[in-house]
């Protein structure tokens, strides 16, 4: 009897130490900023399509389960946003992942920023990721159209724009620039004065008033 009662404390001594050596993966800490360097919160993060950690109010998250002898790949998504994806080799716990992520905003204003430097393709480059960030439909598209109108892609910055309005937007501006493509593209001042008058029907402006009676 007493050398069964031995033999039960030993093995719940064996397997508490067992219980104690076991190895605990170390975490990875993470931080991720928008473009103006702001901190972005609720962020899902992904190992291997696994989620594996959200960002909270500061930006910062812990990936938790990980090996040191891995590469990983990882994935940071949000709506509005564009995805970010990193493959990185997890090296030593210390280290600490920092991730960039752009709002279709920030895109859509590098877009601008680009137009107004004359890199169009570079402008077009960021509109399709703005588009895949899930980027206004009419403030996309009517820069795609300015950007056609620009290189003298007359054709196709009216098609753009006919999609546009076919898809139920109306504004000043849309008409302004059907205005400007028919003067500059194709010499007809009979449409010039026609989308030069809606122009001013949805908001008065005066320099497009001395534009349409100089016709």
């Amino acid at each position: 009897m007493r050398r069964n009662y031995i033999l039960i404390i030993f093995l719940l001594v064996f397997l508490a130490g067992c219980k104690s050596n076991r190895i605990t993966l170390p975490s990875l800490q993470g931080m991720i900023y928008d473009g103006n360097n702001e901190a972005v919160s609720d962020v899902e993060i992904f190992i291997e399509d696994k989620h594996n950690a959200t960002s909270d109010i500061y930006g910062h998250f812990t990936l938790t389960g990980l090996d040191t002898s891995k590469t990983y790949n990882l994935r940071a998504s949000k709506k509005g946003f564009e995805d970010v994806n990193l493959t990185f080799p997890y090296s030593v716990p210390s280290q600490v992942i920092y991730l960039r992520m752009y709002s279709h905003t920030e895109l859509l204003v590098c877009a601008e920023n680009m137009v107004k430097d004359k890199k169009y393709v570079e402008a077009e480059n960021y509109l399709k990721r703005a588009e895949l960030a899930g980027g206004s439909y009419l403030s996309i598209n009517y820069l795609r159209a300015c950007i056609k109108y620009l290189i003298s892609d007359f054709d196709s910055s009216l098609k753009i724009i006919n999609d546009i309005i076919n898809e139920g937007y109306v504004d000043s501006y849309i008409y302004l620039l059907l205005a400007d493509i028919y003067e500059t593209g194709f010499s007809d001042a009979e449409k010039t004065k026609e989308f030069l008058q809606k122009s001013l029907e949805l908001s008065y402006d005066p320099v497009v008033e001395k534009r349409l009676n100089s016709k």
